[in-house]
């Protein structure tokens, strides 16, 4: 037994019909919403954390291997003037030379908010 065979019609056919057959190369945008998957979620997350592990990284790094006191230099002049440091990882501290007391020292990263001592 064999399944019935159907003829292609020989005139005609889409051409008859008004479709467009020609290759334009127009992008045809089918509405759909941008993919946002679970899964695009997840790949996102583990770049993140990725990123976060690297950074770590370089921040052990550079506190190895920077010096620990990245700049200093003398405020004011005379027998009064105080020794301002940068030191790691981004505090500015203000020192007596006299007696290596700390007069002032900021938070990391943060030059002009005051550290409780």
């Amino acid at each position: 037994m064999h399944a019935t065979q159907k003829e292609t019609p020989t005139s005609g056919g889409n051409h008859a019909a008004g479709v467009n057959t020609y290759n334009t190369g127009a992008i045809v945008h089918d509405g759909a919403l941008p993919v946002n998957s679970p899964a695009d979620a997840y790949v996102r997350e583990l770049a993140q954390a990725s990123n976060a592990r690297l950074l770590t990284r370089a921040a052990n790094f550079a506190s190895l291997h920077a010096p620990h006191t990245l700049w200093q230099r003398r405020l004011g002049t005379g027998p009064s003037a105080l020794l301002v440091r940068l030191e790691w990882p981004g505090v500015l501290a203000v020192y007596d030379p006299k007696t290596g007391e700390t007069l002032a020292r900021s938070i990391p990263g943060q030059p002009t908010t005051l550290q409780k001592i």
